[in-house]
């Protein structure tokens, strides 16, 4: 697969005036404090890849990303989309890429939809097929045609992003950073634009990097994750891994036949209900496994069902964050 992404040694700091001594001195001091946002980070990205990009709020999300679509020159290290550096070619970059940001609007707030669309097509140069076949995807998918003749300032919070998501791919570009699109959205429009980033990925295999606090739009959608923590890359493997991986407990809920007193499983600590026709265990993945533990059952009970919960990705990120990897 071609690499889309290269990032060598990325390094954003900021200069912070120092605030001792009050407010004049705080006004008029050469005196700074040096913040790290991003700290010397190694990636690359291959075409058609799903990932997240994750972290707690400070720890250089959105910097990264705007280092990566051109918005930030790096202190330094190096980038490269497509072979190009994204600050010095930002022009060529912007053919090449879309960003969708979910504070802030690519979209005219006085034009209808319609309108908006047939100026980013001029902008673009998008050839009339390609426009045509897109407008037909983004209607299908992200229902534009109910809002295509109302004025973006009409429009809910959910349907300016979905039309903020078809703007940032009319021109079909080969990335497509997306940064907190579902913010504040209610179920219906999240699944909408997380379907249609999947099907997206599926008929044009374009590149998504995906930064969300909401660890379902990581999860349905990335098939790589990320991790970011004070500017430093801590975890960095496919979603499957992370899950396998990092995930260190489970919960299993075991309906028996016929009632048991007690179990002895090590690694395994169990609770009863129903006189003992229900079981909940807590399974210790570090001594155990959850199909260990059903064999063990197995050999001395006559189990009816069965339900297995691993840890959310959600608690296995939290997790991390707390107590390293």
């Amino acid at each position: 697969m071609d690499q889309l992404i290269q990032v060598e040694g990325l390094t954003r700091d900021y200069k912070v005036a120092k605030r001792e001594g009050g407010f004049f001195k705080f006004m008029f001091s050469r005196e700074h404090n040096i913040i790290h946002a991003v700290t010397n980070i190694d990636f690359s990205v291959l075409k058609g890849e799903l990932v997240g990009f994750v972290g707690p709020n400070g720890a250089g999300k959105s910097t990264t990303i705007k280092m990566l679509s051109g918005i930030l020159a790096p202190t330094s290290g190096k980038v490269s989309i497509l072979g190009n550096d994204p600050f010095k070619k930002r022009k060529l970059n912007a053919y090449h890429i879309g960003v969708v940001f979910g504070q802030r609007s690519q979209l005219w707030w006085d034009l209808p939809i319609g309108d908006t669309f047939k100026l980013l097509k001029k902008i673009y140069k998008v050839q009339d097929d390609i426009y045509e076949k897109n407008l037909g995807l983004f209607k299908a998918y992200l229902d534009l045609d109910s809002i295509w003749n109302q004025p973006v300032r009409q429009l809910s919070l959910g349907q300016r992003m979905r039309a903020e998501t078809a703007a940032a791919i009319l021109h079909n570009p080969d990335l497509l950073f997306l940064d907190e699109p579902t913010i504040g959205l209610d179920i219906v429009a999240k699944r909408q634009i997380r379907e249609f980033i999947l099907k997206l990925n599926h008929d044009y295999q374009t590149t998504v990097i995906l930064t969300s606090h909401d660890m379902k739009d990581i999860e349905e959608v990335c098939n790589r994750i990320i991790l970011i923590d004070k500017g430093l890359i801590v975890v960095d493997c496919p979603m499957n891994e992370l899950k396998h991986s990092y995930n260190k407990s489970a919960i299993v809920k075991i309906n028996l036949n016929v009632p048991v007193e007690e179990f002895n499983i090590t690694g395994a600590k169990g609770t009863s209900e129903a006189n003992g026709l229900k079981w909940n265990f807590e399974v210790d993945n570090g001594v155990t496994t959850t199909g260990h533990l059903v064999f063990e059952i197995s050999k001395i009970a006559e189990i009816a069902d069965i339900e297995i919960k691993e840890q959310a990705v959600e608690d296995i990120i939290l997790d991390i964050y707390k107590n390293g990897v």
